[in-house]
Order: C-alpha cells, then sequence, then structure tokens
C-alpha cells in the first residue's frame, strides 16, 4: 500500500533553480493506517526542511501524544503568522524602495531637460 499525504512539497525558493534554497514540506495521511496498538498509532511522517544556500534547518513536529500534537499545530501557526508578516514587510519596503528610486529617476530627469 502507497502512503498518502496531506501535503507533500518540495520547492526551490529562489527564482533561479540553480541556487541551492529550498523548502520541503510533507504530512503523511494517517487515516489508513492502523490503529491497533500503541506500535502503529500517531505514526504519521511529519517532515519540515528549509535550506538557505548554506544552512540547512529540520523543524520537528511530534504528533505523538496529545500536547505533541497541540504544540506542533502552534509551532507551525507561529511559522506562518511570522512568514505571512515577513512578505507583507517586504512587500511594503519594495514599494517604499520602488517609490523612492521613480522619484529620484524624475528629478535626473527633470535636471537634465534644463
Amino acid at each position: 500500500m502507497s502512503k498518502k499525504y496531506h501535503v507533500q512539497r518540495r520547492e526551490f525558493l529562489n527564482i533561479f533553480t540553480t541556487w541551492r534554497a529550498y523548502i520541503i514540506a510533507s504530512v503523511e495521511d494517517s487515516s489508513d493506517m492502523t490503529s491497533c496498538c500503541e506500535e502503529h498509532r500517531n505514526k504519521s511522517e511529519v517532515f519540515f526542511e528549509i535550506a538557505s544556500c548554506n544552512d540547512e534547518i529540520e523543524l520537528h513536529f511530534s504528533l505523538a501524544t496529545a500536547e505533541d500534537r497541540e504544540n506542533s499545530l502552534h509551532k507551525a501557526n507561529k511559522l506562518a503568522e511570522v512568514i505571512n508578516a515577513f512578505r507583507d514587510a517586504i512587500e511594503k519596503e519594495i514599494g517604499i524602495i520602488n517609490e523612492s528610486q521613480s522619484v529620484q529617476q524624475h528629478a535626473r530627469a527633470a535636471a537634465t531637460v534644463h
């Protein structure tokens, strides 16, 4: 029987796929797993790894106990919250920089007309 996954993604983080930065996220679907005994219960594969061009980080998300599951969901939610805030901040900063460069280019163009 082949494994099923809720999510199983491997993505490059840079536009240039020859650069090494990547992310891997995998959460196995345990709905068809045997739950007859403790040995097989809560054994779904959960994997999250992120790498820059030089470093790799693997984050652990245990689903073994109710407390572990609560903590793992909290950790995933915090990651999503911070990543989304980070993305929004970069988007704002890009807007500020683009606007500033546009104003500077217009000022230079106006100065060369005289």
